[in-house]
């Protein structure tokens, strides 16, 4: 039964002719609507467009202040872990080079604290020591 309708109809809109261009009255009623559409814009939002329009800003500020502060945590984050590597590569670069310095430095260092102590220590005085007992 719908078939039939379809068809019959598609038989009568078949045997008119096509319309290349809109209609007088299609024109009309467009001009209509783009004159309401345009008097509506010169005249604003409406009180409910600008609370919806306003609600929209709010919750996009508070949107992007959670990014930003997100953003700034993560930051604060890579930063820390970034400078507490290079902490850890500064102390094992002193603790290495202490030891290669000492290691190298440490027989110099014993010859001139010897040099030091003749340089600053008074001579001794030679006493004379008797090989026999004399006031015997």
């Amino acid at each position: 039964m719908t078939d039939r309708t379809v068809k019959a109809a598609g038989d009568a809109e078949a045997d008119q002719p096509i319309a290349v261009e809109p209609t007088r009255a299609e024109i009309d009623e467009w001009a209509a609507r783009e004159k309401q559409r345009r008097a509506a814009w010169l005249n604003g939002p409406s009180p409910e467009e600008r609370a919806e329009y306003a609600n929209r800003v709010r919750q996009r500020r508070v949107a992007d202040a959670f990014d930003e502060g997100e953003s700034r945590v993560s930051e604060s984050v890579q930063l820390g872990v970034r400078y507490g590597r290079e902490a850890q590569l500064a102390a094992e670069g002193a603790m290495t080079l202490f030891y290669r310095w000492s290691r190298r430095r440490m027989a110099e260092l014993v010859r001139a604290g010897r040099e030091w102590e003749e340089e600053t220590t008074l001579p001794n005085r030679r006493r004379r020591v008797p090989l026999d007992d004399e006031e015997s």
